[in-house]
């Protein structure tokens, strides 16, 4: 691979993040320039654009409190949505899906295990202070080290070494396809040396907030209120309209559109379904899909999970296509793996993909199926077991207690609790509960994002089923030394299949995510992964 694209080019429709466990949001707005309107997109999306008429202030509503701004420690949807806009990393994904250049103007491989990036020479931190390689190499090691949430997507480098005054090459230990995209912001953000010397163990708190050299800087945090950010006038790219932002915690639903019919917010991001259609009458709301999946982690070295029979109980109790169309509204699709159809576009054709997923199990929903497999199992007279939820995802507690209901009939009693965000990604680790849900969004237009995290049995701190099985195993361990791309497809296509059929996660569907702005906002450049890197830099009034 070799890609090059140097010098200075416009922002707008630039990055992507997110990280272990969790992901991160994203979401795509279509709208007319002149008379917006409402409407459904998929992750392509067609361009829109606002004039350049400053935008003073603009403040969103966020679901849920943050504790952390840094995604090494709390690597949550809305901690990256927040990081960010004031960090990048050495490459960026477009809304669409695509690498582009980051704070590397151009990079390159010369080999299997050696992936070469050239800086571009305009990059400054907020502070003033010029991008050097130490600074990339110390944000390297950061997320490299013990106790990082990303540390996972750094195990196989070897070396990390300044080549060159604005050159880091990177040596793997061993060949990994998918690597190309490790340097992106869903797996490193970049600040300088001496801040996180500095602040060691303290980055991303309200005393020390975050360095970065994105379109925004932040300027305070209130763990429980908000954070406020304002305009880098330091950045590379494209100066924002947006001036000042700030994104308020909103946890509650009806206080969240009460403050949007107040004035008091400018729109809201990572609206649930069922509550966005409230927002109709109010904002322009947009449904994006963003290639997100729901599905429920089962551990398979636990009781009752253990037991195959269990898990297919589940797996036919579940009414999917119920959850879809009642608790969705149709804006979702009934997922049949980890993997959406549309993330296999450098990979596999469509007709490939379409095929292969129809060889997947369907479970079709059906009580009376379910009491059969029950009756097989070593659990027959029924248990009961808890599955809890974060309260920034109500349409996955709704999908609990309508399982639960038709647990009931099984005998089996499920527990349903609401809990922070926070304490959801805490617990949201192998071995923790026998039952959990996963709520995964793709930072990368790469199907190894999810089989490589979640299904491969050498993935110790992401495979939730503590799931084992030699042949998935061997068909990503093959995909990652893979030089044609449709036969890397073919494997890792290869190894959901044969992992469907031990059922480690019942996939509930493939999301939409969306979003609300006030009438006189657009945010350009649509796609699916529209809400990454410098999104409030798309930001731009109407008229």
């Amino acid at each position: 691979m070799n890609s090059e694209a140097g010098g200075r080019f416009s922002r707008r429709g630039v990055l992507r993040m997110t990280g272990a466990g969790a992901g991160v949001l994203a979401a795509s707005m279509v709208i007319s320039a002149c008379s917006p309107q409402r409407k459904d997109d998929g992750a392509k999306g067609t361009a829109a654009r606002g004039t350049d008429t400053p935008v003073e202030k603009l403040t969103l509503a966020l679901p849920s409190s943050l504790s952390s701004l840094d995604i090494s420690r709390e690597a949550g949807i809305l901690n990256y949505l927040v990081a960010a806009l004031v960090q990048e990393s050495l490459l960026s994904v477009s809304p669409a899906g695509e690498l582009e250049p980051g704070l590397a103007a151009s990079w390159k491989q010369p080999d299997a295990k050696t992936y070469v990036y050239t800086l571009r020479a305009d990059a400054t931190f907020s502070d003033g202070a010029k991008v050097t390689t130490d600074d990339v190499i110390a944000s390297i090691e950061a997320a490299r080290a013990e106790g990082s949430a990303l540390a996972y997507a750094w195990a196989n480098v070897a070396s990390v070494k300044a080549t060159g005054d604005r050159e880091i090459t990177i040596g793997l230990k061993s060949p990994d396809a998918a690597f190309a995209w490790t340097p992106t912001p869903g797996t490193l953000l970049i600040s300088s040396k001496a801040f996180l010397a500095k602040n060691k163990g303290k980055v991303g708190t309200a005393k020390t907030l975050l360095l970065g050299t994105g379109a925004f800087k932040v300027t305070s945090f209130v763990p429980d209120d908000h954070v406020q950010l304002e305009r880098n006038g330091a950045w590379w790219g494209d100066a924002p309209s947006v001036r000042s932002l700030k994104l308020s915690f909103i946890p509650d639903a009806g206080t969240r559109l009460v403050a949007m019919k107040s004035g008091s917010v400018d729109g809201a991001l990572n609206l649930p379904s069922d509550e966005a259609r409230s927002w109709e009458s109010t904002a322009e709301v947009t449904y994006t899909g963003d290639r997100s999946v729901v599905a429920l982690a089962f551990d398979t070295a636990k009781a009752p999970f253990d037991d195959i029979h269990v898990r297919r109980a589940f797996a036919y109790a579940a009414d999917r296509s119920g959850m879809v169309r009642g608790i969705l509204h149709g804006k979702a699709e009934v997922a049949s793996t980890l993997v959406s159809p549309q993330m296999w576009g450098a990979l596999l054709s469509e007709s490939k993909v379409k095929s292969g997923y129809a060889a997947l199990p369907a479970f079709d929903h059906s009580i009376k199926a379910a009491k059969a497999e029950l009756a097989k199992s070593r659990h027959k007279d029924g248990f009961s077991l808890d599955l809890s939820y974060p309260n920034s995802g109500p349409q996955l507690g709704k999908a609990a207690l309508a399982l639960a209901d038709a647990l009931k009939e099984l005998g089996i009693t499920l527990k349903v609790k609401e809990v922070t965000l926070e304490q959801w990604i805490a617990d949201l680790v192998p071995g923790k509960k026998p039952l959990q849900f996963l709520w995964y969004f793709p930072v990368t237009g790469d199907p190894a994002e999810l089989t490589d995290s979640y299904l491969a049995s050498a993935a110790s701190a992401t495979n939730l089923p503590h799931y084992k099985n030699a042949d998935v195993d061997d068909a990503l361990a093959d995909a990652k030394t893979e030089t044609d791309k449709a036969e890397r497809g073919r494997l890792l296509l290869t190894a959901l299949q044969d992992a469907a059929a031990e059922l480690p996660y019942l996939p509930l569907w493939w999301a939409q995510t969306a979003t609300a702005l006030a009438k006189e906002y657009v945010l350009e450049e649509p796609g699916a992964f529209a809400l990454v890197g410098p999104w409030a830099a798309r930001v731009k009034n109407t008229a």
